[in-house]
């Protein structure tokens, strides 16, 4: 690997131990980076590993903060929807998948303002969406956590309909996709999105993640979130086009 590579790996490991404690939108930025450097398939197996450690210290710093019978319905729509990405990624070509993270990048980006308007509003999907909402947003999450590691939009949606607390909103988060991510391994191994030389890229970035967590963790109430989520919705929305359009 070149030196310019080995900076690239540390980098994204850095963001993607940010993005799990302290700003979350920026894993969308990190997947559409790393299949723009790394062949799509290989790029999605690499990242499901940093995501993974990443998810060991948010699981570490929320465990206090998860409401299990949430998770326990939202399961089964989720799996349903890695199933579906399975699918997709087996009967998929490396260009097909380049061009869908990109598109599934984009539509996150269009997405997060309603996110937003959602999070402001008076909606409280326990008693004014029917069921039908979790389970489609499951199996989104699911599908799109499968297919390209970025299945957090939906699920945010989800939660925050809900009205949850700021920490059981991370709570639930992290354990969740702790819980994917884990189920997702034997898949990636079947599908050969994992292999012994995804370890050549994923070894520079996984002291990073720890970095970027720690440091996540203490400045999160300190970050000029709005600016920064300008910043990485401008990031993801150039890196999404350069996959669509590469």
């Amino acid at each position: 690997m070149s030196l310019s590579l080995i900076i690239f790996l540390v980098l994204i490991g850095f963001l993607t131990g940010l993005s799990k404690t302290a700003i979350g939108g920026i894993g969308t930025v990190n997947a559409a980076l790393l299949a723009t450097f790394l062949p799509a398939k290989e790029s999605t197996g690499v990242m499901l590993i940093l995501l993974l450690t990443g998810d060991l210290f948010a699981i570490g710093i929320y465990k206090k903060h998860v409401e299990w019978n949430v998770l326990k319905k939202l399961m089964l729509p989720v799996v349903a929807g890695v199933f579906a990405g399975a699918f997709f990624l087996q009967n998929s070509t490396d260009e097909s998948l380049r061009k869908t993270i990109g598109w599934i990048v984009i539509f996150l980006v269009i997405s997060f303002p309603i996110t937003q308007k959602l999070q402001r509003g008076s909606f409280d999907v326990t008693t004014r969406y029917p069921k039908f909402l979790g389970a489609s947003l499951g199996l989104t999450s699911g599908f799109m956590s499968m297919v390209a590691n970025i299945g957090g939009a939906p699920m945010s949606i989800y939660l925050l309909l809900r009205k949850n607390s700021v920490m059981n909103f991370l709570g639930n988060t992290a354990w969740l996709f702790f819980l994917v991510n884990v189920f997702k391994i034997p898949f990636a191994l079947t599908l050969g999105l994992l292999n012994f030389d995804s370890f050549y890229y994923i070894f520079p970035a996984l002291p990073a993640v720890a970095v970027g967590a720690i440091i996540g963790r203490k400045l999160v109430s300190k970050i000029n979130q709005k600016l920064f989520q300008r910043l990485t919705l401008v990031t993801a929305a150039l890196a999404g086009l350069n996959l669509i359009l590469g």
